[in-house]
């Protein structure tokens, strides 16, 4: 399970589900308090979960969140946690760090970024850790090239290849045939054309290439379009761990503070 956390946290805490814009970032987490959303937190290196209510928010430096039940009586400031939750029917959620822990609070600091899951993005998902990832690449004119999935749509695959040592790939290359296996199956083979190429990410020895599908086989686009099925319930059910509804939710064992919080 601790595996699985790990990674649906690489899955949402990348660059393209980052907020951008600090406006609406910091309206997300007044949204979350005003609301009186549940959150769920993780400890780093546990798959315990914990539900939580963000109590306050302190000019941009420190959130207080309420102490959970069950929760460690000792926790060493600095340790690093997650906290997720759903607005608006989106999964959103930061990285952050334990400041200090009160008689009934939690103190984190002002997470550096806020992140929002969209769901028609899930639908370009990562293998597991468990799945097949290796790729041929077999180009006209060139030598076979092998790469890595890094994730999959019913139309297309993310690869991080080796740099070729006879032709650089280029945008709008045709590939004979892509072969690689998903989840359960026998080899995938797909007529596919490169849609955009990245030199900058994966370093001096590597590439990262956009690849959309043409005309693929039937019977294949369908395992692929299955198994994209699968691992974006799988990574909606790991994202949900311990979620409750996003609508507002009233505190029912607090005392007083708590209370006089509610009706604010």
């Amino acid at each position: 399970m601790t595996e699985q956390i790990h990674e649906m946290r690489r899955h949402l805490f990348s660059e393209r589900f980052r907020v951008t814009a600090s406006v609406k970032a910091s309206g997300i987490l007044e949204n979350v308090w005003r609301e009186h959303i549940f959150c769920t937190l993780w400890l780093d290196d546990q798959s315990q979960s914990y539900n939580t209510l963000l109590l306050n928010i302190k000019s941009e430096s420190e959130l207080h969140i309420d102490v959970p039940l069950n929760f460690p009586k000792q926790i060493e400031a600095g340790l690093q946690v997650t906290v997720l939750s759903r607005v608006d029917g989106v999964i959103s959620g930061f990285r952050s760090q334990i400041l200090r822990q009160e008689e009934s609070d939690i103190v984190l600091h002002y997470p550096d970024a806020i992140y929002q899951l969209q769901r028609r993005q899930l639908f370009r998902v990562p293998p597991t850790v468990q799945d097949p990832d290796e790729v041929e690449i077999y180009r006209q004119g060139a030598l076979m090239v092998s790469g890595r999935m890094q994730d999959i749509s019913a139309g297309g695959i993310r690869i991080m290849s080796r740099c070729p040592k006879d032709l650089p790939f280029q945008p709008s290359e045709i590939l004979s045939q892509l072969v690689f296996k998903i989840r359960d199956s026998d080899p995938l083979h797909m007529p596919a054309v490169i849609r955009f190429v990245d030199n900058h990410v994966a370093g001096a020895t590597g590439v990262i290439l956009g690849v959309e599908f043409q005309n693929p086989p039937a019977a294949d686009q369908e395992k692929v379009a299955q198994y994209v099925q699968t691992r974006d319930r799988e990574i909606l059910r790991m994202l949900g761990i311990g979620l409750r509804s996003s609508g507002k939710q009233q505190p029912s064992s607090w005392g007083g503070k708590i209370k006089s919080w509610w009706k604010s």
